[in-house]
């Protein structure tokens, strides 16, 4: 236990998004000028260049924008937004369970949409007059129904037999890839459980903490995991990070997540890795400002590790701060040019080197010693 981790590099999926940045102050200026209808279009644009005229009509009053296995149609008549989504189809299905969970759900987490069940159909519903639909307040709302949608359509339909009502359009990768993933991963969990032994016996629970967390979010990070293998990753993070559990206990649920992908087997674990068409991401794109803002208190955390020569912490610091950034942002291609270059160099390194190259790699971002796209 003299050396860092591996480092496995991402085999697919999007790392860098389609959000248009850039177009996000224009998109304000419309609206604060009065121009809601403008203000509005722009939002589209900002979420995908191509939208409208990939998916909307002619008058640019109507749009049906696919997203993984659900479309979101959007309707703008009489100054008014209508967003319907038709998400699961319920004939058959286990009804009192489900009612009772989609209930749930309508109080939290769902704040700005509902569902509503008509004709044996679950839709996602949300409506707003045009001139009270704030840029940010309409992006949140469209986000909720595609990360719900994502979240519970693969839950509901293990859980509680419901059918989908439409068949995603999806792109599995090749079972040549599958297999290289499948093997990458087994390698991410079969290291990370010596390295949680290691720390567990020493009683550094809190490294074994970082090391299990830090593992879910390197396979995330290599094979962009889909379905229902990525809601039983984000509820393992989740229980990882509840407040009501002590260390140890956390640990489990990171223990139990990564000893339930090695059991799914290979054809299992395929069926989870492919690509779909994104509407609005559950990713948010986080700028070059923002990036640096959110890293300056963990370089500030490395480098004291580092003036301790505390060279396992502050590598486990370096490498708890990136995999989460990339989890769950979009970020600067030249930022995850430099990043991917810190856990490069990290890798099987022994601990004060590893620390040393993350130290720098994120040093010259906070610092700004090269030129973003």
């Amino acid at each position: 236990m003299n050396t860092s981790i591996t480092y496995h590099k991402n085999l697919h999926g999007d790392l860098n998004g389609k959000l248009n940045t850039p177009h996000w102050p224009t998109v304000m200026q419309a609206w604060q000028s009065g121009k809601h209808l403008d203000a509005f279009h722009g939002l589209l644009d900002y979420i995908n260049p191509d939208l409208r005229k990939t998916y909307g009509n002619k008058e640019q009053t109507s749009f049906s924008v696919p997203h993984g296995s659900v479309v979101v149609n959007i309707n703008i008549q009489n100054n008014k937004v209508n967003v319907t989504c038709p998400f699961v189809d319920i004939t058959g299905a286990m009804r009192v369970p489900l009612l009772r969970k989609v209930a749930e759900l309508n109080f939290h987490p769902m704040q700005l949409s509902t569902i509503r069940m008509q004709d044996e159909k679950l839709n996602f519903h949300y409506q707003s007059e045009l001139d009270t639909s704030e840029p940010y307040k309409t992006y949140y709302a469209l986000q909720e129904i595609c990360r719900t949608a994502d979240q519970y359509d693969d839950d509901f339909r293990q859980k509680f037999k419901t059918k989908n009502i439409l068949e995603p359009k999806v792109k599995h990768i090749s079972s040549k890839e599958a297999e290289i993933a499948w093997k990458q991963v087994n390698e991410i969990i079969s290291e990370t459980i010596e390295f949680a032994n290691y720390f567990d016996s020493k009683r550094w629970f809190g490294s074994s903490y970082d090391m299990l967390l830090i593992a879910i979010m390197r396979i995330d990070l290599c094979v962009q995991v889909q379905g229902f293998l990525k809601n039983e990753m984000e509820r393992a993070i989740g229980d990882m990070n509840r407040k009501d559990l002590n260390v140890v206990d956390k640990n489990q649920y990171g223990r139990k997540f990564l000893d339930y992908v090695q059991k799914m087997g290979l054809e299992s674990f395929a069926s989870n890795l492919y690509e779909a068409e994104v509407f609005v991401p559950n990713k948010a794109m986080s700028s070059f400002e923002n990036v640096k803002r959110s890293m300056e208190p963990s370089l500030k955390t490395v480098s004291k590790l580092l003036s301790e020569q505390n060279f396992i912490g502050a590598t486990l610091e370096g490498l708890y701060y990136t995999y989460d950034l990339l989890h769950r942002n979009y970020v600067d291609k030249t930022v995850l040019s430099v990043l991917d270059s810190g856990l490069s160099n990290a890798a099987g390194k022994p601990w004060k080197e590893a620390a040393e190259s993350l130290h720098h790699a994120m040093g010259s971002i906070v610092e700004n010693k090269f030129t973003t796209n």
